[in-house]
């Protein structure tokens, strides 16, 4: 059963060279889970240069993967301890993304929790900083 949501997600990026550029973002979501795992899907918004997106974040023993789908997808894949390579596709082309993921904590259940990732980021095998996210996942209450 799909259950209404509130996710916060703080997303911080350390470039080299660059200030470090934070995003802050309060969306309306759905949790649900299927075969022992649980998703978060929510629809991205001009706020996040994302419009006509979608975005699932799949959560497993261990691993987290984040998928997009519409005007730019893709799937980045978390697992702490470990290097994962995907494409990301963008209007400009599609580009290797490769994630190293340093901290991945998950408490996310069937009443919303926390999820942290710590992770390094490639783009065509160059390292071009590091990232923090931290999304918590809050149960919609209803006016009584």
């Amino acid at each position: 059963m799909k259950k209404d949501v509130w996710i916060s997600i703080t997303s911080t990026q350390r470039f080299e060279g660059c200030d470090v550029d934070k995003v802050d973002l309060v969306t309306a979501a759905k949790l649900y889970q299927r075969r022992g795992k649980y998703y978060i899907v929510y629809d991205e918004s001009e706020l996040t240069g994302m419009e006509g997106s979608r975005t699932t974040v799949r959560l497993g023993a261990g691993e987290a993967a984040v998928v997009r789908t519409g005007s730019c997808p893709s799937e980045l894949l978390f697992a702490e301890n470990e290097r994962h390579v995907g494409l990301y596709q963008t209007p400009f082309g599609a580009m290797t993304i490769s994630t190293h993921t340093t901290r991945l904590h998950n408490t996310v259940g069937s009443n919303g929790g926390q999820l942290v990732i710590d992770y390094t980021l490639e783009v065509d095998h160059s390292l071009v900083g590091e990232n923090h996210l931290e999304m918590v996942v809050a149960e919609l209450l209803e006016n009584t």
